[in-house]
């Protein structure tokens, strides 16, 4: 599933990146872990795509200690149409799904293990 979803990022790489660099020239708050993990390939997607993905559901966002992201970066982002987002969307339903497959196997696992002792 990693596989699919690698693919599907990199399908719409180019619009990742189109939104990224027009997000830091609008000169919005970016957090660290957004902004190097386009160094780190496919093993970050989902660390590039969850802090837009949050901006856009709303979720309050430290930036710093003592400060919020600004509401014009929730704004920004709100205001995308779905084209534009729509692929992060489904990317990150797929990581939820993923994440609970992982969750799933890794329990089973663990009940047969004892089962069998």
């Amino acid at each position: 599933m990693d596989f699919y979803s690698s693919r599907y990022f990199k399908k719409h790489e180019s619009d990742y990146k189109e939104l990224l660099s027009e997000y830091r020239q609008k000169g919005f708050d970016l957090d660290l872990v957004t902004n190097y993990a386009s160094f780190f390939g496919s093993l970050a997607n989902y660390q590039k795509i969850i802090w837009f993905v949050r901006l856009r559901k709303g979720v309050k966002i430290k930036f710093i200690k003592d400060r919020n992201v600004k509401g014009e970066a929730y704004q920004f982002v709100q205001s995308l149409p779905e084209e534009r987002i729509g692929w992060m969307l489904k990317l990150h339903r797929r990581y939820i799904i993923q994440a609970m497959l992982f969750t799933l196997w890794l329990v089973v696992g663990t009940i047969f293990q004892y089962a069998i002792r």
